[in-house]
């Protein structure tokens, strides 16, 4: 069974590449970026934001686009049973607002010019493909409203599947690509502004926690055999566990300083207890069965990026 486009290209990348954020701020520089000027880190954090939100939309889209294809998939097999494209209503993608003057497509001056050219690249890759994929995908729903199945016994149709699979695994590897630039350059970047940031302890707090998520995301997702590695991975889970409770009894930031932050910190730490809940039922069905299911991996993927979500939400 083929899994969801989203783990079939890259479960492990985005539950640690994108996650590379988390050192604290002691952490040694890895980049030239770690001297620049506020008014320049502030805009290559900001450039970052604009990446994150269109990689976010476009997974939106495509997480759709998978869950169509599986049900597509299970139609063409058996076309004549009448209930067989009941219910699959075509995705729907369209650019999100934004408040930034940046665009993906045109990397700030205050990046040197081989990461500009680095990033133009990989963003021209990606729309690219993504155009690609909602062409062929049309052509997909113009077949199946055609029944044109009933002419070839299905076989455009499949092959217009296997053409989106195959695209999706070229779109996530620029997807992989852009995550891990900007986290190395991301994080120096806001390492220059954070110095004198008066929420600084939350924020790097909330990092920590992303990043050991997605270092123990890694750990289910690679494990062969859970009966053997039992142990380690309930130890992990400990740990994760007591990094939550420590974070939520912090106090919370001064609401009359910083509105609305004392519910977006509350909004995280939630994100992370939901994600443990997840986590542990994975845990306990893998344990018996001896691995993680589609399932599981799935919705762990998706906790996390949940997790990102509300730890956007806390800093913009």
């Amino acid at each position: 069974m083929k899994f969801p486009i989203k783990l079939l290209a890259i479960a492990v990348a985005i539950s640690f590449t994108a996650c590379k954020g988390g050192d604290k701020k002691e952490t040694a520089a890895k980049t030239e970026y770690a001297a620049a000027g506020n008014d320049d880190a502030n805009q290559i954090v900001e450039y970052n934001n604009v990446l994150v939100s269109l990689t976010d939309q476009n997974n939106a889209y495509l997480k759709r686009v998978g869950e169509n294809l599986q049900k597509l998939a299970k139609g063409l097999a058996n076309p004549n049973d009448r209930f067989a494209f009941i219910g699959i209503v075509s995705p729907f993608s369209s650019s999100g607002f934004s408040h930034s003057e940046l665009k993906p497509e045109t990397p700030p001056s205050s990046l040197s010019n081989a990461d500009q050219k680095y990033f133009k690249e990989n963003v021209a890759g990606l729309n690219e493909t993504l155009a690609k994929i909602k062409d062929t995908y049309k052509a997909l729903d113009d077949y199946i409203k055609a029944e044109d199945w009933k002419d070839d016994k299905s076989a455009k149709g499949n092959k217009l599947i296997d053409s989106i699979y195959s695209m999706n695994k070229t779109y996530y590897k620029y997807d992989e690509n852009l995550l891990a630039r900007l986290e190395v350059i991301g994080d120096d970047a806001e390492r220059v502004i954070l110095k004198t940031h008066p929420l600084k302890e939350y924020i790097f707090a909330m990092k920590d926690d992303r990043k050991a998520v997605g270092e123990f995301n890694k750990l289910l997702i690679e494990t062969k055999d859970f009966k053997a590695n039992e142990a380690k991975i309930k130890s992990a889970y400990e740990t994760l566990a007591a990094q939550n409770t420590k974070h939520i009894e912090m106090s919370a930031p001064d609401a009359t300083k910083f509105p609305s932050k004392d519910g977006a910190f509350k909004t995280f730490n939630d994100s992370f207890k939901d994600y443990l809940i997840e986590a542990k039922k994975a845990i306990r069905d893998a344990s018996v069965d001896g691995k993680l299911t589609q399932g599981h991996a799935e919705d762990l993927i998706g906790k996390y990026e949940y997790m990102r979500t509300t730890y956007n939400y806390f800093v913009d």
